[in-house]
């Protein structure tokens, strides 16, 4: 199995001009000639598609009419993708960042009402409210999830939530792929109000158990959100729900370059990536900063996964190349890393057109 990891583009009218003459014109053509080294089964984007809810795209010469800065990502971003590829919109899983946030739909009496509820340790009752309530404090991020109930409303086997949304991937005839989809920042703003300067995110653990039901009968589970493990208040309840629930793959960005973690107990293990940011600031100077992301190859029948190539864009050229500081030389790490869950052995199909009675019939 093959899965692209792309993180934090942060689309925005400070680098469109750069994304639209360079940068979308090279990502298809990479992505299509690794796609014909090896088949590419998804395209993951862990949050942060727009900057800033979008808001700069509207000021974009030909984008003044348009209400849905998601419309623009769609057919700007994913669109030229599809066509290269021949891929459809259940080839794409994506979640949202913090910068997917549209903080001007945020009312700040609100605001206030969930961070002491969140504090109080009530963050369940939060995630599980209906109503008019709920409405209101989910504004800040009803573009972005409407958008991803209209992108999949046609995609088999993909439940769409409000919180996590799940989809179960067939990658082949044997073999089913998990996958929970977090919303792990619909608590995210920039303000602060009485809090401590360095509180952690709240996001609600619940939702990593309650995506569980749909992904039963998965021969792998992945676990996707925008932060890392460390930005939440729940960070210890989120590893034990790794390894208990048995998720295998974490898969995340936000911080802006790449790494790579390890989460282990005697008996479980999971593994997480963290992606570079995709685009964001596409002049970066800082090698460890700039743009770039990764492709992952699983291997089911040894249950590791075989095999990161790593990507790096590079502004002086207006292209993408290897990234020979994640993986010297050649940018392609082939260090095997087991995902915790049991090899599956491929059987052998039988073409039931050329059996002969004297080998499968006994009187």
């Amino acid at each position: 199995m093959r899965i692209i990891h792309i993180s934090d583009i942060h689309l925005s009218s400070a680098n469109y001009d750069e994304f639209s003459r360079n940068y979308i014109v090279d990502l298809p053509k990479v992505l299509q000639e690794e796609n014909q080294k090896k088949d590419i089964d998804l395209i993951v984007i862990t949050g942060d598609l727009v900057d800033q809810g979008g808001s700069s795209l509207f000021e974009i010469p030909g984008f003044e009419a348009i209400e849905d800065p998601y419309q623009i990502f769609e057919e700007k971003f994913i669109d030229p993708i599809k066509a290269e590829l021949g891929f459809e919109n259940d080839r794409f899983l994506f979640i949202a960042g913090n910068h997917d946030i549209d903080e001007s739909n945020i009312l700040w009496v609100d605001e206030k009402n969930m961070q002491k509820e969140e504090v109080a340790g009530n963050i369940k009752k939060l995630l599980s409210l209906s109503g008019d309530k709920a409405d209101r404090y989910r504004a800040r991020i009803k573009r972005f999830k409407d958008f991803e109930e209209r992108f999949h409303k046609d995609t088999l086997h993909y439940k769409y939530s409000i919180n996590q949304s799940t989809y179960v991937y067939q990658f082949n005839d044997q073999i089913k792929v998990g996958f929970a989809l977090i919303n792990d920042s619909w608590r995210c703003s920039t303000c602060r109000l009485a809090e401590p300067p360095n509180k952690l995110l709240f996001f609600g653990t619940d939702q990593i158990y309650n995506a569980l039901p749909d992904l039963q009968g998965t021969a792998m589970k992945v676990i996707l959100t925008h932060h890392p493990i460390e930005s939440f208040n729940e960070h210890t309840e989120f590893k034990r729900a790794l390894l208990t629930q048995q998720y295998h793959l974490h898969l995340f960005g936000d911080k802006h370059h790449r790494d790579i973690s390890y989460h282990i107990n005697p008996i479980r293990q999971c593994i997480g990536l963290m992606a570079r940011a995709g685009l964001n600031k596409p002049d970066e100077e800082v090698t460890k900063w700039q743009p770039g992301f990764h492709i992952i190859d699983i291997d089911f029948e040894q249950a590791i996964i075989s095999c990161i190539t790593y990507y790096r864009y590079s502004y002086e050229y207006g292209v993408f190349a290897v990234d020979s500081d994640a993986a010297p030389r050649d940018g392609i790490d082939n260090t095997p890393r087991g995902l915790g869950f049991a090899k599956i052995v491929s059987q052998p199909k039988i073409d039931l057109t050329k059996l002969e009675e004297k080998t499968f019939y006994k009187p």
